[in-house]
Formats: C-alpha cells, structure tokens, sequence
C-alpha cells in the first residue's frame, strides 16, 4: 500500500498537488509531536507546618498626632515717619543759571543794577526773573508748639537790580490732616517773619527787550512739614 501510495505520488501528481501532499504531511508530524510530546507531573510542594507554641508579642500601637505648628511671626511694623524737621534760616546761593546773558556787566548784577525807580514795571516780561538766592523764615516757637502746618504763598515785587522791593501775603492754606482751608490769619507773629524773609530773596532782574524790569513773582513757604 505504502508502495502504491509512492507511484501516485511521483507519477499521477503534479509538482503543486505533491507539494500541498508534503505540506500537510509536515503539519500532521509538528502536531503529532506536540500531542505525544511526554510532560512531566507538577512537583508537589512540601507542606509546613509553622504551628508553634511560641507567642508573637506586639506592642500597643502608639496613636501620635503632629503637634500645631507654631504661629508665624508677627508682621514688622511699618515705622510711619513723623515730621520733626524745624526750620532753620538759610541762605542758598544759586550757581549761575543759563539764561544768565554772558554780555551783562558786574554792574547788571543784583544789588548794583540800575536804580528800581527808574526801570519800567513789566507784567509779563519777556525775560522772567530768576530765583538766585533764598531765605527761610524764622519761624516763631509758639507755631511749632501748636504743630501748626500751613502754606503761604506770597508776591514778590523784584526790581530791575534783582532785589525785592516788596513783598504781601496772598493766600495762607491751614492744614489740617489731609485737608486744608483758607484762612486770612495765623497769628504768633508768623506772617511777618515770612515777608521778612521774603524781602531777603534775590533774582536775577527780568528783561523786556534787553533791558532790565521790574515785575511780581509768586512763591510759597511751607510751614511745619
């Protein structure tokens, strides 16, 4: 039979159908092999016996609670400054400014320029006076004793020299914390302190086509800040 088998096979057959023949051959022998391959019992595992008379202690758990963590630190106070400064009399003088023609004399300078009688008064010169040199009031003891805060604007009449040939009061602003008012006096002798200071300023003169003038300027002084 195996004979006759081996005739079909190389002569009736053709290359195709002798190869699908040795194909599925191959295939029946792999699982042939898998089906009858010998596996080998699973090893029993040993059994132990961990009975013993032996007593485990455990000790009482501990319940533990994390203590509060310490507040954090105060803020640091912010110092708030408080206004101590006193007004000391002071004369600054100024450097020379750029508007300061260099054509003008010694002569032109303030205190030794022409004569404030004879030079014209300019409302709005075009030259404006320039400030060179300024004087604190001295303030009275009884205005720093009363913390008195107060702003006092004031006109200045500068003459032709540069010097100040009058001086008025014309607005006094009374503080009081954040707001102010406007009063007609102070008192304690503290306006004519201020024009008396007024009256030491010195500019140089205003000018109205070349030639020195005279004119008002205003300015303030601050009392008690």
């Amino acid at each position: 039979m195996i004979q006759r088998f081996v005739e079909i096979y190389l002569n009736d057959l053709d290359h195709a159908q002798r190869y699908m023949i040795a194909l599925i051959g191959s295939l029946m022998i792999i699982l042939a092999c898998f089906k009858l391959w010998p596996v080998s019992p699973p090893e029993k595992a040993e059994f132990q016996d961990f009975s013993s008379n032996e007593e485990i202690l455990i000790d009482n758990a501990i319940i533990t609670q994390q203590a509060d963590s310490p507040p954090p630190p105060p803020k640091p106070m912010v110092p708030v400054p408080v206004p101590n400064d006193e007004i000391i009399p002071e004369e600054i003088e100024f450097p020379d400014i750029e508007d300061f023609s260099p054509e003008e004399s010694l002569s032109e300078l303030p205190g030794r320029g022409e004569t404030s009688g004879k030079a014209q008064l300019v409302g709005d010169p075009q030259t404006a006076p320039m400030l060179l040199k300024i004087v604190e009031p001295t303030v009275p003891q009884a205005v720093k004793d009363r913390n008195i805060k107060a702003q006092i604007d004031v006109t200045f009449l500068v003459g032709a020299d540069g010097t100040v040939e009058d001086a008025f009061i014309s607005e006094i602003r009374l503080f009081e914390g954040d707001t102010y008012r406007v009063v007609e006096q102070i008192g304690y002798g503290l306006l004519e302190a201020t024009v008396e200071a007024a009256l030491k300023w010195r500019f140089t003169p205003a000018r109205q086509d070349g030639e020195p003038v005279r004119t008002y300027v205003e300015n303030s002084f601050n009392i008690g800040f």
